[in-house]
């Protein structure tokens, strides 16, 4: 059993638990549901993420990001990418002179970040034709490569993939994650039928970036001298503790589809 090496692995089960089937619910149901929890995430982890880089932040800074980040995923989800990446580029333009005044500070590129990887993630799911279907094959790629990686790490151990960052995260964590990312998403592919060829490179990708995405925020977190984001969710820290590896994997899904398409129209 997993509890001897992981005292919160039980609260951790206790909340996937809970997020998981209604994260699974709204994404069903779409359209604004949809939209709308997944820009109350992105306003907690803009917060979360001002919180971490600048203790000493004033509240406009926290309203800048949480504004900026919320208004980008309601204007993906629910009309426009350009109108989104112009209220993005204007938050952040906000974020950044608000910042300026007080010395520059990597708390500009977090809300660039969580209002660019939420805004993408809305703006999948709004997609009228294999929205639904883009999504969950996004999500089984990430939530197998970050489990698996998680289990095998906390139960084997081994070689350790980044000590000075992540004293935890090993490299039998890294491969396993890698694999079953892969695996699932030619499940999932297989069912939406698609071909192997178009999604196996997609779902290795996207699994890369999922396990890649979780050791970029250890890495940032370690800079900030926290170990976690916040206390929103038990067993997991903050909003970012629980989404760091699918913020990176929406991005890389995006650009992996416009330079390799999955052939969504012929399935």
């Amino acid at each position: 059993m997993p509890a001897p090496r992981d005292p919160v692995f039980r609260r951790r089960l206790i909340s996937a638990l809970i997020l998981g089937p209604l994260a699974v619910v709204l994404l069903y149901v779409g359209d604004l549901a949809f939209t709308a929890w997944v820009a109350a995430f992105a306003a907690a982890m803009a917060w979360e993420w001002i919180h971490m880089s600048d203790r000493d932040a004033p509240p406009v800074a926290y309203a800048i990001a949480c504004a900026t980040a919320s208004g980008t995923v309601l204007l993906a989800g629910q009309t426009s990418v350009m109108d989104a990446l112009a209220w993005g580029a204007a938050g952040t333009l906000a974020s950044g002179i608000e910042r300026w005044r007080r010395g520059w500070s990597s708390e500009v590129l977090g809300v660039l970040y969580v209002s660019l990887s939420a805004a993408l993630l809305a703006a999948m799911r709004a997609e009228p034709d294999h929205g639904l279907k883009a999504v969950i094959l996004l999500f089984a790629v990430v939530w197998a490569a970050d489990s698996l990686a998680y289990l095998v790490g906390t139960w084997i151990g081994g070689p350790k993939l980044l000590p000075q960052a992540s004293p935890k995260k090993t490299w039998s964590g890294f491969l396993a994650g890698i694999l079953a990312g892969a695996a699932a998403g030619l499940a999932a592919g297989y069912l939406f039928g698609l071909e192997p060829i178009r999604v196996l490179p997609f779902a290795v990708l996207v699994a890369l970036a999922s396990v890649g995405g979780d050791l970029a925020m250890s890495v940032f977190k370690r800079s900030f001298g926290v170990k976690d984001s916040g206390t929103l969710i038990p067993g997991h820290g903050g909003v970012l503790d629980r989404v760091d590896a699918l913020m990176l994997a929406v991005i890389a899904a995006v650009l992996s589809a416009r330079l390799w398409p999955l052939g969504w129209a012929l399935s």
